[in-house]
């Protein structure tokens, strides 16, 4: 009896052991996976998202005439834009040309009129662009330029549509797929937003705010202010934030500064602007918290704007940017980051 007793505590204590060793392996691996996964995450934390993303959603890139009238505000699409010119249209108002590539926009506008100077500038680019009518010497220009036309008003009319909410001229809008649309009929090549030059950026003046004034009259003011938060540019106007009609804050990597040959008149009895895009001027340009003295150049219509830094190329960090023209910098003022003293 004593001897199978023996034999039986035997046999109970060796499948305890195996049991207890059967337990302890799951433990053993998953441990090492939930610490893994852990580190992954933190690895994905890399900060915010570029504001130009690296798959392009389009085959090229388009061109918009947006309008900047009080009663145009806010805009569709500022906010999803690649690269935005503005200058001054007439009475103190600026206008729009925005450039649409790494990714859709379902609504931009209000689209508006064309000037010579747009014409020039989509050009340089070869981009189609979109407008609704223009100037007299800028629909010539546009058809002696060849520029690759999308004219709401005398050629593609059906990739337009306008709004109940604002009146007339301050409703217009079109999508990236409409222009897709107009291009495609219309046979256009597409071709892609050249990257600006990108490089290490130092040796600039450490600048946190820029204000660029383009009307101070009794009557109308305008007023635009980038301010450098660490990462990007956020954009004001007359000390408001610049916000898209879906509520999309504009913001940007970098601002470019031109200053071009400017003349305001008036031409029966209706103001008028000319401006000197084709030349060469000063420049200011604003990249990670530095402002930099610079040049510009465009040689020819058909040529893109160059930027020249010292001689050179001017080199910026990241793709996207706001590029200002104004009549002359002494509209611009900017503004050195503070330094505490503990």
């Amino acid at each position: 009896m004593r001897r199978s007793f023996l034999l039986v505590l035997i046999l109970l204590l060796v499948l305890s052991f195996g049991c207890s060793d059967k337990e302890e392996q799951p433990s053993e691996t998953i441990v090492p996976a939930e610490i893994e996964e852990q580190e992954e995450i933190e690895e994905e934390d890399l900060g915010p998202e570029p504001l130009v993303k690296a798959e392009k959603e389009l085959p090229g890139a388009f061109m918009v005439s947006i309008d900047n009238h009080p009663k145009a505000n806010p805009q569709s699409g500022l906010d999803k834009a690649d690269r935005v010119y503005e200058m001054l249209a007439e009475g103190g108002i600026t206008r729009y040309l925005a450039v649409f590539h790494s990714r859709g926009c379902e609504k931009i506008g209000p689209v508006r009129s064309a000037r010579y100077y747009f014409a020039e500038i989509a050009k340089g680019h070869d981009f189609p662009l979109a407008h609704a009518g223009g100037s007299t010497d800028a629909l010539s220009l546009i058809k002696k330029l060849k520029v690759k036309d999308l004219d709401e008003i005398y050629n593609s009319g059906s990739y337009f549509w306008r709004t109940k909410d604002r009146k007339m001229p301050h409703n217009l809008y079109t999508s990236t797929e409409q222009l897709l649309k107009g291009a495609q009929v219309k046979k256009y090549e597409l071709l892609p937003l050249k990257p600006l030059p990108q490089g290490t950026v130092t040796g600039g003046k450490p600048v946190d705010l820029i204000e660029i004034t383009y009307s101070n009259q009794p009557n109308f003011s305008y007023a635009v202010t980038y301010e450098w938060d660490g990462e990007r540019y956020k954009r004001y106007i007359n000390g408001k934030p610049h916000v898209s009609l879906e509520g999309g804050e504009i913001v940007t990597e970098n601002v470019i500064v031109l200053a071009a040959k400017t003349r305001q008149y008036a031409q029966n009895n209706e103001p008028k602007t000319d401006i000197d895009i084709i030349g060469s001027g000063q420049a200011l340009y604003f990249t990670k918290g530095q402002g930099f003295e610079g040049t510009w150049e465009k040689k020819k219509a058909n040529t893109e704007i160059e930027f020249f830094y010292e001689g050179k190329p001017m080199e910026f960090v990241g793709e996207h940017a706001w590029i200002n023209i104004v009549p002359n910098l002494d509209t611009v003022k900017m503004t050195e980051p503070e330094v505490l003293i503990n």
